[in-house]
């Protein structure tokens, strides 16, 4: 549980964001001009941008705090290294405030609340207040000594990895200066506009698809600068699955990145929500914003039409749809259950249960089409309904 306290100057943060701004905006620039960045300064750059940028969202975001898969050691160990060299703060304490975030998003609890303002939730809430976390929710990774190695020792492990490490590089190819304006502050700026602009723009603009009811919003122009972050209205439905984007055309490196590492036997148990989940969270947004929509419409040009019947009719084919959608998430389940425990003499039973499990989907299907065929059909409902 975190806690806000009267409105104080955050110094240190003041001092950090200001100094690498400055530098990223004016003295980059005059380097680059001046001087000229070279390829090595370039290669330096992106090899740190990728390292510190997939650390914060596939380590500290989707391995720390949401626990989305497991991982060895050597994992966690580089997540933490590359994480701290992003200058996020611990992942301790990130985890901690950002599960403080998803467990009580929108209110006066949340570190990052959008209804406090776009500025606040980007970056005020660290210069101007300080949020105090007591590390309440975060037992399990109290009990990882290499999460807590970096935790007591974060400020020598994010200056030596974030700071030090790109600086002897750059020396080593003749390049201090240009390493350490590019690949150290022009990175850092980089790095933590792109993650804040998922607790600003990803709260503010966008498509709300699975919930409609909190501020989280999927923006794709965030999704390309986070490494498939910006699917958030999914992510705040569903934040123990290992994706952000869950069609394969998204654009969520993150996931491809932990597949890879699965695939390579350095990551397991990777959380995915159940198709049938996703599915009715989609079916329920959407009947929950067409109903809200009805209900704010004007009916004077259409004298004719009831309100009431409009919205029954709304809610008979929606009863209708997720029934066809629990029917078919039931029979697939005990098919799966009894395949399982099946032995040679089930396979007549397992053929009819694969059957009913089409014919399930199949219904489903159908009446998934007529649900859609009424909405674009039908002359009162908006077209904003249509997620």
């Amino acid at each position: 549980m975190t806690y806000t306290q009267p409105r104080t100057l955050n110094i240190p943060n003041i001092i950090l964001f200001s100094v690498l701004t400055l530098l990223t905006v004016v003295g980059l620039p005059w380097y680059a001009i001046s001087v000229g960045l070279t390829r090595a300064d370039w290669v330096l750059f992106t090899v740190f941008a990728v390292a510190t940028g997939f650390s914060i969202t596939v380590g500290y975001h989707r391995l720390f705090s949401h626990r989305a898969f497991q991982a060895p050691p050597l994992i966690t160990f580089l997540s933490l290294v590359f994480g701290a060299a992003a200058f996020e703060q611990s992942a301790l304490t990130w985890s901690t405030l950002h599960r403080d975030h998803h467990q009580y998003v929108d209110t006066e609890r949340d570190p990052y609340n959008i209804k406090q303002g776009f500025w606040y939730a980007h970056i005020g809430w660290m210069l101007f207040w300080r949020h105090e976390a007591t590390y309440d929710n975060v037992k399990d990774l109290t009990a990882n000594p290499l999460v807590m190695q970096q935790h007591r020792y974060y400020a020598l492990w994010a200056i030596g990895a974030g700071v030090l490490l790109p600086l002897v590089i750059g020396a080593m190819t003749g390049h201090l200066l240009g390493a350490f304006l590019l690949s150290v502050a022009g990175r850092l700026t980089f790095i933590h506009h792109s993650t804040w602009a998922i607790n600003s723009i990803c709260h503010t603009f966008g498509k709300a698809t699975y919930d409609i009811d909190v501020s989280a919003r999927d923006h794709w122009i965030v999704a390309f600068l986070t490494n498939g972050e910006g699917f958030h209205n999914f992510h705040h439905r569903f934040p123990s699955d290992y994706r952000n984007g869950i069609r394969w055309y998204h654009w969520d490196p993150s996931k491809w990145v932990i597949m890879l590492l699965r695939w390579c036997r350095l990551a397991k148990k990777l959380y995915r929500a159940s198709p049938h989940a996703i599915l009715a969270a989609r079916m329920t947004a959407q009947q929950r914003l067409l109903e809200r929509q009805l209900a704010e419409r004007k009916f004077s040009r259409h004298p004719h039409y009831d309100l009431s019947a409009v919205l029954a009719a709304v809610r008979e084919r929606y009863d209708q749809l997720k029934a066809a959608l629990y029917e078919w998430e039931r029979r697939e389940k005990h098919y799966r259950h009894v395949l399982a425990m099946a032995s040679e003499r089930s396979r007549t039973y397992l053929q009819l249960l694969k059957r009913q499990v089409a014919e399930s989907r199949q219904a489903f299907t159908r009446a998934q089409l007529e649900w859609t065929f009424f909405l674009r059909t039908h002359p009162l409902i908006p077209r904003t309904a249509l997620l």
